[in-house]
């Protein structure tokens, strides 16, 4: 065969011949690729969102499933007063946890473990059986039975635990707010609710931040089933506590003007309760602010005095409708009224700061003419004539001072200086609530007439004892200062509150002019009611109309004061809402009780009396009887002398050198006014006259003195006028020597301004 053919063969027989493919096939082919491959890309791109944008979502959900925790509350800061005593702290309880899934899968395996679990419970914590049994049933990790019961109780549930066999039951640390002074400061403190966060816009709510703290977490592993293991180690998160506030306020100051408010409204039945404000001028800081009425902190929901209801329950909102308008209202900050007569003293500011008066000024108290409207003085007997600016002031005659600001001062200037004391703005106080003033927006000279007797305008009593602060510290207007620091468990100061002064509103000597004047209201004017021998006292009385008053007749009376007037430490501003026994009036009713307050607060303060001529002439200077048994008749007279009191020797028979003193009357240390008399006696059994009190009511204060010394009886009175009781009645026999506690008032005050 021919080598050619026999190559070509050969050839022929490694050559492939393809056949022709189908078009349709390699389209299949070319789907089946790109499906295939889509599906990959999706199911790598799944798999990277997984991954990467949901890794630490799952992450923690993984985590959440192997792992659960129960929180751990953290203590509220504590709160104290400026000296540092408690009035809010959190105290150790505990709270009451139930984890279903343990309860039902055990129950799974052991029948009527629910219902052990649900009446055990019921039985020590006074929880209904069907309540636990319905958080048994359901469908989550954790539910809380009971929380903020007693340590007792959560012992009492641990021990029945122990004694059961129970698991899914866990008793865990919680707190309860306790308060121990019960109402005292309660609408400045508020009160927490039931997550521990702060209500009522006091102390509480205000510096809820502060005083939060950051929960713990108590971490444990657990199987499929919820059930913890065994072998893994609990993890506990501490919890941090919250900061501690430290008020301005104190404490004991804080109870004396809660029961002066208290027994000024029982006393003159003041309808819609009142409010007493207490500041040091110079700081700005609040060392008392009450109201009345008021409320238990431990039991906040409780019903209020005087409120008619079948089914009370506290929570339901009209019940705390109720309680939001009476007991849990801050009057103080929370409500406005019309100042009357104590709006004067701005007024006389303006006047004096702009040269356009002086104390020494001659006006006129007769009837002022305006715009229609006739305005005459509060005394219904007939003005008080031509006076002295300084006698206007101490007479609270409203004609002059509506003449002073519509003729002299003028509409642009008085109400800049209304802005400059601070009426226009809240006074900026750290607590919650506080409401605004209202004054005329577009005021006419009638308008300007009747605010500078302090009518037809609305002010809250925080702004009104600010501006009194700013006319007693030499014209600085100062923020009102409700808590000095925050600090933390260190006692290291995580925020100061520093005396903030907004600005100077009036001059040092405009102050002292004003105080000067304001002290001779109290000394011999409408606001006498608030004497105070050895404490000049200076202030102005107000009596006010309000939107019932011609409906129910209800009056607003107040009194502002300052003391002591050469040196002012305190400012004491009382607001008494519908007082309806006696007519109304702010000397009658707001100054005694100021007197009372100015005393009781300056002799805890230690600052000392100093009794001045008018003290003397008026015969309040006291001091207290010393003890003189043991001594010779001459060593005890001697000794009565130099205290400035008279004596008797009852038995004159023996030497004044020798014979020793056995008794005296009124005895040692009694608190009676200089000029008294004792009686010494020498005898073992000395026979001791006796006296009868006379009635004394009625009588001035000289009068009574004189009635009373003629008998052989001495006087105790802390204020001028005329004698409205007296502390032993009438037709009483008593023993001479002994002391008559005499009450006095000055019965001749403003009835309305």
């Amino acid at each position: 065969m021919d080598k050619k053919v026999i190559k070509q063969k050969v050839k022929d027989s490694f050559t492939y011949k393809s056949e022709e493919v189908h078009p349709g096939t390699r389209w299949k082919s070319y789907t089946v690729c790109i499906v295939i491959l889509t599906i990959l890309s999706a199911l790598l791109l799944r798999f990277a969102y997984l991954q990467i944008v949901k890794g630490d979502e799952y992450q923690k959900l993984a985590y959440q499933q192997q792992n659960s925790w129960r929180t751990i509350s953290a203590d509220r800061g504590t709160i104290k007063d400026r000296n540092g005593n408690v009035i809010a702290v959190s105290i150790a309880a505990n709270i009451i946890v139930i984890d279903p899934q343990v309860i039902q899968n055990k129950a799974a395996k052991t029948p009527g473990y629910k219902e052990i679990v649900a009446g055990g419970l019921s039985s020590i914590l006074d929880v209904e059986y069907e309540k636990i049994l319905d958080l048994i049933n359901a469908k989550s990790r954790y539910k809380v039975v009971a929380e903020k019961v007693s340590t007792e109780l959560g012992d009492q549930v641990e021990k029945w635990m122990s004694e059961n066999k129970i698991t899914g039951v866990h008793v865990d640390e919680d707190s309860v707010r306790y308060y121990p002074n019960g109402r005292l400061a309660s609408h400045l403190i508020g009160i927490t609710g039931k997550d521990d966060q702060g209500l009522l816009g006091g102390i509480e709510s205000t510096f809820d931040e502060y005083l939060s703290g950051t929960p713990g977490r108590i971490i444990t592993a657990v199987d499929v089933y919820g059930n913890e293991l065994p072998y893994d180690e609990v993890t506990r998160l501490e919890p941090v506590d919250g900061y501690d506030v430290t008020m301005t306020i104190d404490a004991t100051i804080q109870r004396m003007v809660e029961e002066e408010l208290k027994n000024a409204i029982d006393t003159y039945g003041a309808q819609q309760g009142g409010t007493i404000i207490v500041m040091q001028p110079d700081t700005g800081d609040i060392l008392a602010m009450a109201s009345y009425p008021d409320y238990d902190l431990n039991d906040p929901y409780a019903k209020p005095e005087n409120i008619i209801s079948d089914n009370w329950n506290g929570h339901t909102e009209e019940d705390t409708k109720i309680l939001y308008s009476t007991v849990w209202r801050n009057k103080a900050l929370v409500d406005t009224y019309e100042p009357g007569s104590t709006f004067k003293s701005i007024t006389s500011a303006i006047g004096l700061e702009e040269n356009l008066i002086t104390p020494a000024t001659m006006v006129s108290d007769s009837p002022y003419e305006l715009s229609g409207w006739t305005i005459s003085c509060w005394r219904k007997y007939g003005n008080h004539g031509s006076e002295t600016f300084e006698e206007a002031v101490k007479n609270s005659c409203n004609p002059v001072f509506a003449r002073l600001a519509v003729e002299k001062i003028g509409l642009p200037t008085f109400y800049r200086y209304i802005k400059s004391f601070g009426f226009n703005d809240k006074t900026g106080i750290e607590l919650e609530g506080e409401a605004g003033s209202i004054f005329h927006t577009n005021p006419t000279d009638i308008d300007l007439a009747v605010t500078a007797f302090g009518q037809r305008i609305q002010i809250t009593p925080i702004q009104l004892a600010t501006a009194y602060c700013a006319i007693a510290n030499g014209g600085k207007l100062i923020t009102p200062r409700i808590v000095k620091e925050v600090v933390n468990s260190d006692g290291l100061i995580i925020k100061q509150y520093n005396t903030q002064e907004v600005r100077q509103v009036i001059s040092k000597q405009t102050s002292q002019s004003l105080l000067n004047m304001l002290e001779q209201v109290v000394a011999d004017g409408t606001g006498s009611n608030a004497y105070v021998p050895g404490y000049r006292v200076a202030g102005k009385t107000g009596t006010s109309e309000t939107t019932t008053t011609d409906i129910d007749g209800r009056y607003i009376v107040s009194f502002c004061g300052i003391a002591p007037a050469d040196d002012p430490e305190l400012v004491i501003l009382v607001v008494l809402d519908h007082p309806t026994v006696d007519s109304a009036s702010g000397g009658r009713q707001a100054a005694p009780v100021a007197a009372n307050l100015f005393e009781k607060i300056l002799t805890y303060m230690e600052i000392e009396h100093r009794y001045t001529s008018l003290d003397d002439q008026n015969m309040m200077v006291k001091s207290y009887v010393p003890n003189i048994v043991g001594k010779t008749v001459k060593e005890a007279t001697k000794i009565l002398e130099d205290r400035g009191f008279s004596f008797t020797v009852a038995d004159t028979s023996g030497d004044y050198d020798t014979t020793i003193v056995t008794q005296q009357m009124p005895a040692a240390n009694t608190y009676i006014n200089n000029g008294s008399k004792v009686i010494i006696y020498t005898k073992a059994e000395p026979e001791k006259a006796t006296v009868t009190v006379p009635n004394l009511v009625g009588l001035t204060l000289q009068e009574a003195n004189n009635r009373l010394s003629e008998l052989g009886l001495n006087m105790k009175a802390d204020n001028i006028g005329t004698v409205v009781s007296q502390s032993i009645e009438p037709g009483t026999k008593v023993e001479k020597g002994s002391v008559i506690i005499i009450q006095l008032e000055n019965k001749d005050t403003e009835a309305l301004g």
